[in-house]
Protein backbone atom coordinates (compact mmCIF):
# COMPACT_ATOMS: atom_id res chain seq x y z
CA UNK A 1 0.00 0.00 0.00
CA UNK A 2 2.81 2.39 0.91
CA UNK A 3 4.52 1.73 -2.47
CA UNK A 4 1.31 2.54 -4.33
CA UNK A 5 0.97 5.78 -2.36
CA UNK A 6 4.58 6.72 -3.20
CA UNK A 7 3.99 5.97 -6.88
CA UNK A 8 0.79 8.06 -6.81
CA UNK A 9 2.63 10.91 -5.07
CA UNK A 10 5.44 10.79 -7.62
CA UNK A 11 2.91 10.71 -10.45
CA UNK A 12 1.15 13.77 -9.01
CA UNK A 13 4.47 15.52 -8.50
CA UNK A 14 5.49 14.68 -12.07
CA UNK A 15 2.19 16.06 -13.37
CA UNK A 16 2.64 19.24 -11.30
CA UNK A 17 6.20 19.52 -12.56
CA UNK A 18 5.02 19.08 -16.18
CA UNK A 19 2.34 21.76 -15.66
CA UNK A 20 4.85 24.12 -14.14
CA UNK A 21 7.32 23.53 -16.97
CA UNK A 22 4.53 24.06 -19.54
CA UNK A 23 3.62 27.32 -17.79
CA UNK A 24 7.26 28.40 -17.79
CA UNK A 25 7.57 27.57 -21.50
CA UNK A 26 4.52 29.71 -22.22
CA UNK A 27 5.95 32.52 -20.12
CA UNK A 28 9.25 32.35 -22.01
CA UNK A 29 7.39 32.39 -25.32
CA UNK A 30 5.52 35.55 -24.27
CA UNK A 31 8.77 37.14 -23.17
CA UNK A 32 10.45 36.29 -26.49
CA UNK A 33 7.44 37.78 -28.29
CA UNK A 34 7.82 40.93 -26.16
CA UNK A 35 11.51 41.13 -27.06
CA UNK A 36 10.70 40.84 -30.78
CA UNK A 37 7.98 43.47 -30.36
CA UNK A 38 10.44 45.74 -28.55
CA UNK A 39 12.95 45.33 -31.40
CA UNK A 40 10.24 46.20 -33.90
CA UNK A 41 9.28 49.20 -31.78
CA UNK A 42 12.91 50.31 -31.67
CA UNK A 43 13.10 50.02 -35.48
CA UNK A 44 9.93 52.11 -35.81
CA UNK A 45 11.37 54.73 -33.45
CA UNK A 46 14.54 54.96 -35.57
CA UNK A 47 12.38 55.41 -38.69
CA UNK A 48 10.38 58.16 -36.96
CA UNK A 49 13.57 59.93 -35.91
CA UNK A 50 14.75 60.02 -39.55
CA UNK A 51 11.46 61.57 -40.60
CA UNK A 52 11.79 64.23 -37.88
CA UNK A 53 14.85 65.70 -39.58
CA UNK A 54 13.03 65.88 -42.92
CA UNK A 55 9.67 67.35 -41.92
CA UNK A 56 8.87 69.50 -38.86
CA UNK A 57 5.11 69.02 -39.14
CA UNK A 58 5.45 65.26 -38.51
CA UNK A 59 7.19 65.80 -35.15
CA UNK A 60 3.98 65.97 -33.14
CA UNK A 61 2.60 62.74 -34.64
CA UNK A 62 5.89 60.98 -33.96
CA UNK A 63 5.92 62.14 -30.32
CA UNK A 64 2.38 60.85 -29.82
CA UNK A 65 3.34 57.56 -31.47
CA UNK A 66 6.39 57.29 -29.22
CA UNK A 67 4.25 57.90 -26.15
CA UNK A 68 2.00 55.02 -27.19
CA UNK A 69 5.06 52.82 -27.69
CA UNK A 70 6.38 53.71 -24.23
CA UNK A 71 2.93 52.94 -22.83
CA UNK A 72 3.04 49.54 -24.58
CA UNK A 73 6.53 48.82 -23.21
CA UNK A 74 5.37 49.77 -19.70
CA UNK A 75 2.36 47.48 -20.13
CA UNK A 76 4.68 44.66 -21.27
CA UNK A 77 6.90 45.23 -18.24
CA UNK A 78 3.83 45.08 -15.98
CA UNK A 79 2.81 41.80 -17.61
CA UNK A 80 6.34 40.44 -17.07
CA UNK A 81 6.10 41.39 -13.39
CA UNK A 82 2.78 39.55 -13.09
CA UNK A 83 4.27 36.53 -14.85
CA UNK A 84 7.21 36.63 -12.48
CA UNK A 85 4.79 36.59 -9.54
CA UNK A 86 3.12 33.49 -10.97
CA UNK A 87 6.52 31.83 -11.29
CA UNK A 88 7.32 32.59 -7.65
CA UNK A 89 4.03 30.97 -6.63
CA UNK A 90 5.02 27.86 -8.60
CA UNK A 91 8.36 27.75 -6.77
CA UNK A 92 6.57 27.74 -3.40
CA UNK A 93 4.30 24.87 -4.56
CA UNK A 94 7.12 22.58 -5.61
CA UNK A 95 10.46 22.50 -3.82
CA UNK A 96 11.67 19.65 -6.04
CA UNK A 97 11.62 21.88 -9.14
CA UNK A 98 13.35 24.78 -7.37
CA UNK A 99 16.66 24.43 -9.21
CA UNK A 100 15.08 24.50 -12.69
CA UNK A 101 12.70 27.33 -11.84
CA UNK A 102 15.51 29.39 -10.28
CA UNK A 103 17.50 28.97 -13.47
CA UNK A 104 14.49 30.09 -15.52
CA UNK A 105 13.95 33.06 -13.19
CA UNK A 106 17.55 34.12 -13.68
CA UNK A 107 17.04 33.98 -17.43
CA UNK A 108 13.82 36.00 -17.15
CA UNK A 109 15.59 38.61 -15.04
CA UNK A 110 18.34 38.92 -17.63
CA UNK A 111 15.76 39.30 -20.41
CA UNK A 112 13.91 41.90 -18.33
CA UNK A 113 17.20 43.75 -17.81
CA UNK A 114 17.80 43.73 -21.56
CA UNK A 115 14.29 45.07 -22.15
CA UNK A 116 14.87 47.75 -19.50
CA UNK A 117 18.18 48.70 -21.15
CA UNK A 118 16.34 48.97 -24.47
CA UNK A 119 13.79 51.31 -22.87
CA UNK A 120 16.58 53.48 -21.45
CA UNK A 121 18.30 53.59 -24.85
CA UNK A 122 15.01 54.65 -26.47
CA UNK A 123 14.57 57.44 -23.91
CA UNK A 124 18.13 58.64 -24.56
CA UNK A 125 17.50 58.57 -28.31
CA UNK A 126 14.39 60.72 -27.81
CA UNK A 127 16.41 63.16 -25.72
CA UNK A 128 19.04 63.39 -28.48
CA UNK A 129 16.37 64.01 -31.12
CA UNK A 130 14.67 66.65 -28.96
CA UNK A 131 18.02 68.35 -28.44
CA UNK A 132 18.72 68.26 -32.19
CA UNK A 133 15.27 69.61 -32.98
CA UNK A 134 15.78 72.40 -30.42
CA UNK A 135 19.01 73.40 -32.15
CA UNK A 136 17.26 73.18 -35.53
CA UNK A 137 14.46 75.44 -34.27
CA UNK A 138 16.95 77.95 -32.85
CA UNK A 139 18.82 78.03 -36.18
CA UNK A 140 15.55 78.59 -38.05
CA UNK A 141 14.74 81.44 -35.66
CA UNK A 142 18.13 83.03 -36.29
CA UNK A 143 17.68 82.72 -40.06
CA UNK A 144 14.18 84.17 -39.84
CA UNK A 145 15.47 87.08 -37.71
CA UNK A 146 18.22 87.71 -40.28
CA UNK A 147 15.66 87.76 -43.10
CA UNK A 148 13.47 90.20 -41.16
CA UNK A 149 16.47 92.45 -40.41
CA UNK A 150 17.45 92.37 -44.08
CA UNK A 151 13.92 93.29 -45.15
CA UNK A 152 13.83 96.13 -42.60
CA UNK A 153 17.20 97.42 -43.81
CA UNK A 154 15.95 97.31 -47.43
CA UNK A 155 12.82 99.16 -46.39
CA UNK A 156 14.89 101.82 -44.59
CA UNK A 157 17.12 102.28 -47.67
CA UNK A 158 14.04 102.65 -49.87
CA UNK A 159 12.57 105.17 -47.43
CA UNK A 160 15.83 107.15 -47.38
CA UNK A 161 15.98 107.08 -51.20
CA UNK A 162 12.38 108.29 -51.34
CA UNK A 163 13.18 111.17 -48.96
CA UNK A 164 16.30 111.96 -50.99
CA UNK A 165 14.25 112.03 -54.21
CA UNK A 166 11.65 114.31 -52.61
CA UNK A 167 14.40 116.63 -51.35
CA UNK A 168 15.98 116.67 -54.81
CA UNK A 169 12.59 117.48 -56.32
CA UNK A 170 12.12 120.40 -53.86
CA UNK A 171 15.62 121.73 -54.65
CA UNK A 172 14.96 121.42 -58.39
CA UNK A 173 11.59 123.17 -58.00
CA UNK A 174 13.26 125.91 -55.97
CA UNK A 175 15.90 126.36 -58.70
CA UNK A 176 13.21 126.48 -61.38
CA UNK A 177 11.19 129.04 -59.35
CA UNK A 178 14.30 131.11 -58.83
CA UNK A 179 15.13 131.02 -62.52
CA UNK A 180 11.57 131.99 -63.47
CA UNK A 181 11.46 134.79 -60.92
CA UNK A 182 14.62 136.36 -62.39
Amino acid sequence: MYVHACIAKRSLAAQQFARNMNELTQVRSRIHACIVESALNAHQIASDMNELTQERNRIHASIVKSAFQFHQIASDMNELTQVRSLIRASIVKSAFQLHHIASDMNELTQERSRIHASIVKSALAYYEVASGMNEFTQERSRIHASIVKSALAGHQIAKNMNEFTQERSRIYASIVKSALAN
